[in-house]
């Protein structure tokens, strides 16, 4: 139910969702021309759609969220001499896509999987651990791990140094079956790949999971705040949206106990 339930209400609470429901509540106030109340909240809520989005569109407010999330944990200076596990976080796999074409399909978290390879390059005797499955309850089919699979062999990565799992839909549920699966021991050395920004969720919840790993992350979107916003407003969109996703992420997963604080740190 956490799971439907977070997808549901974060598609109206997300930028875009929430200057949709102003606009549709401005349009639905403008058809009731004979009440004055109404036609004075629409063009009330109109204007404030219009400052709100063109705040937005001008303001580095997406990567102020967004810096003290990547910055919150750092790559270590050096790694153990043997890694018991790499450890790879779904969701650079574009379910719907890889299965409408037959090809694995990734988005713009695939430096995740570029990561991976390089420290299996780096441990050739450590196998490489992925956890993803139907992460899209509307369009989850081939699971992620699937589509991880295929791209890391194409990539030159065999397939048997895969462990994977094909359950979890989220990140939660994530660390406590690689956990059944793997059965991590005490003194062991795993790493873990994710992006920059997801870390802070991710290591809260490894840490609950009382699993102890190394940070590993990647896919930086954050900039230093500028006078002038970036060229392309749909990147500035879009930093804001992932950001915004991952700071409701952590008050969520903090207020039902999934991690025990709210921004977890080293």
């Amino acid at each position: 139910m956490f799971f439907f339930l977070s997808k549901l209400i974060w598609f109206f609470i997300q930028p875009l969702g929430v200057l949709l429901l102003v606009l549709l509540a401005a349009a639905a106030g403008f058809l009731f021309r004979s009440r004055r109340l109404a036609r004075r909240l629409a063009r009330r809520l109109a204007i404030a759609a219009t400052i709100g989005f063109t705040a937005i569109c001008l303001l580095p407010v997406g990567d102020l969220l967004m810096l003290p999330l990547e910055n919150r944990f750092q790559k270590p200076d050096r790694l153990p001499a043997t890694l018991d596990g790499i450890i790879v976080l779904g969701g650079a796999e574009e379910n719907r896509m890889s299965g409408a074409r037959g090809e694995p399909s990734l988005n713009n978290t695939a430096e995740r999987l570029f990561a991976a390879l390089d420290l299996a390059r780096r441990y050739p005797d450590t196998p490489v651990v992925f956890s993803g499955g139907l992460g899209d309850p509307w369009n989850g089919i081939p699971p992620q791990s699937d589509i991880f699979r295929d791209a890391m062999m194409m990539a030159g990565l065999p397939e048997q140094r895969m462990i994977l799992e094909g359950q979890a839909r989220n990140t939660d549920e994530t660390v406590w079956l690689l956990k059944q699966l793997v059965q991590p021991q005490a003194g062991q050395h795993w790493v873990v790949v994710t992006s920059a920004y997801h870390m802070p969720r991710s290591m809260g919840l490894f840490a609950k999971a009382g699993w102890k790993v190394v940070p590993w992350p990647v896919d930086y979107y954050g900039l230093p705040p500028q006078l002038l916003p970036r060229s392309n407003l749909v990147e500035q969109m879009a930093v804001l949206n992932i950001a915004l996703h991952e700071w409701v992420g952590l008050l969520a997963y903090w207020a039902t106990d999934r991690i025990d604080t709210l921004f977890p740190g080293p």
